[in-house]
């Protein structure tokens, strides 16, 4: 509750890691209408996909005497009708799949801006999308509960695999940095661990019981955060059958995105509440929470050296973020 607001600071032990300060450009109109998605994959190229129907590709340029990079417009991509849900893109940048509310995932060379393919796999059967960081496979959940895995260079519609956690409506999915895991959050609060290769469960992940937005696996793949309709994030570790670590209190509305920092023991996460918060993992404090967006923030990425971040959200800004 907002509660958690009145807290004096003086009551953490760690005040030091509490004033962080951080330096913010908005990216005004960055879309025409609600931006439901972004990702930063390279430090040269940031994507971001909205309601709008289009898909942009930004170049952060870093101006002199400034920390925090401008976003320089560089291709657009449309025709992902009804508007972009989720977008995931390869660890080198040059793919990017989209899914669109019309149900149908695309693949883009972002480079040569062509689609390199196109899968209908049914009106529902395609929600969030993560490629596999080889960049081979392409795992979505779907409404009707399943996890369908595509293979990127593979021919028509039918998923190479398709995993079954519980019939629940899959509203995230991500594979882990090292390839072995893939995780799926569903819309009861279940979360299932499942071998990437094989696709047998590895475990069930307990705490939740509402909605799973969003999922993100730490760097080194030991830890998962969830992001969770009950207003908290909880880190698990992977490796351990009793799962949850910590639980990270203090936004005052649904958690809509997750992001582990690559760099460092702390995340990013946006929410309802229309704030973005740091969060230090280790301390479960919240380091700082940024007031930038004036409705839902849909999705948060950092760069990948862990040294800015970007959100995105239902007022259709892009808030870059940087420490100063």
């Amino acid at each position: 509750g907002p509660f958690y607001h009145h807290q004096p600071r003086s009551c953490v032990a760690a005040a030091a890691p509490l004033t962080m300060a951080y330096q913010t450009m908005k990216r005004e109109g960055a879309h025409e209408d609600s931006a439901w998605a972004v990702a930063w994959p390279t430090e040269e190229r940031l994507i971001s996909g909205s309601i709008d129907e289009t898909v942009k590709v930004w170049s952060p340029a870093v101006k002199e005497n400034q920390v925090v990079p401008n976003l320089e417009e560089m291709s657009t991509f449309p025709g992902h009708f009804l508007g972009v849900v989720s977008l995931s893109a390869t660890t080198d940048g040059k793919l990017c799949a989209v899914s669109s509310l019309d149900g149908r995932l695309r693949v883009w060379n972002i480079e040569e801006k062509s689609i390199v393919k196109t899968i209908d796999p049914g009106p529902v059967e395609a929600w969030t999308v993560c490629f596999h960081p080889q960049g081979t496979l392409l795992a979505t959940g779907s409404q009707s509960g399943n996890v369908n895995v595509f293979g990127v260079s593979s021919a028509g519609d039918k998923p190479e695999a398709v995993i079954e956690p519980n019939g629940k409506f899959v509203m995230a999915v991500a594979y882990s940095p090292c390839g072995r895991f893939l995780a799926s959050g569903a819309i009861d609060g279940a979360i299932h661990l499942f071998d990437a290769a094989s696709g047998n469960l590895i475990r069930k992940l307990e705490g939740h019981s509402k909605g799973i937005r969003s999922l993100s696996f730490s760097q080194d793949s030991k830890t998962l955060l969830s992001g969770c309709e009950d207003m908290t994030i909880i880190v698990h570790e992977v490796a351990s059958a009793g799962g949850a670590v910590a639980t990270l209190i203090g936004h005052d509305s649904w958690v809509l995105s997750v992001a582990h920092s690559p760099a460092a023991n702390e995340c990013l996460s946006g929410g309802s509440d229309k704030r973005v918060r740091v969060w230090d993992i280790g301390q479960r404090q919240c380091l700082h929470t940024f007031s930038n967006h004036t409705d839902q923030v849909w999705s948060v990425a950092y760069n990948p050296a862990g040294t800015r971040f970007v959100s995105a959200g239902d007022d259709g800004l892009l808030v870059v973020a940087a420490q100063t």
